[in-house]
């Protein structure tokens, strides 16, 4: 990796490292807010949470929370470790990350990574191109969903939630594209057995 790269991402680093934090409580919908969530996906089949959230005016987390569970599973930020070696299995996912009205998207591997024996920070390797440094212990959720689009194809993905309403980021196996292989769908549906043996974060999840 380039030199001057490296002492930037040195510097953003120890910066976020000083502001140091603590996990915050999940959000989880109320009996109305279910029922409201599951009107909108009746009329809208296959949005992710990321864009229902803009048209529902409500939290991302909050509206991930009420999917209903035949097609998501969600547990709390504990279960990163589980949920992290499972998606570094998928083949080409999309990682998905959203700040203000700005949306980056990442088309690549997912990388292993390790807990720091410093600080509290997950550090990504170097593997691939997507790297950088995690948070895990301020996740208050991560749910995965595969929501029908009602022409043969699902929108599958995980996403990850600090309790501050939008994603920390999320990580897409499929959407508009074509269906991926059986081979990547078992590992999708590993995905969902392994976060369902977790304990549950919300009554919906």
């Amino acid at each position: 990796m380039n030199e001057y790269i490296l002492k930037a991402a040195a510097f953003m680093f120890a910066a976020v490292w000083m502001n140091g934090g603590s996990a915050a409580n999940p959000m989880c919908a109320s009996p109305e807010q279910v029922q409201q969530i599951r009107n909108f996906y009746s009329d809208n089949a296959g949005t992710p949470p990321i864009r229902a959230a803009r048209q529902l005016r409500m939290p991302e987390e909050l509206i991930a929370s009420g999917i209903p569970a035949d097609h998501a599973a969600g547990t709390g930020g504990e279960g990163f470790d589980e949920v992290w070696a499972v998606i570094t299995t998928w083949e080409k996912p999309m990682t998905v990350i959203a700040k203000g009205a700005d949306v980056f998207e990442v088309i690549g591997a997912i990388p292993s990574g390790e807990t720091s024996t410093e600080n509290q920070f997950y550090n990504l390797s170097h593997d691939h191109a997507l790297t950088g440094h995690l948070r895990p212990d301020l996740y208050t959720s991560i749910y995965a969903y595969a929501l029908p689009r009602g022409d043969g194809r699902a929108t599958r993905a995980v996403f990850f939630y600090d309790g501050s309403g939008p994603s920390v980021f999320g990580v897409v196996m499929s959407g508009r594209g074509p269906t991926p292989p059986d081979s990547e769908l078992t590992k999708f549906d590993e995905l969902i057995e392994v976060i369902r043996s977790l304990p549950p974060i919300c009554a919906n999840s």
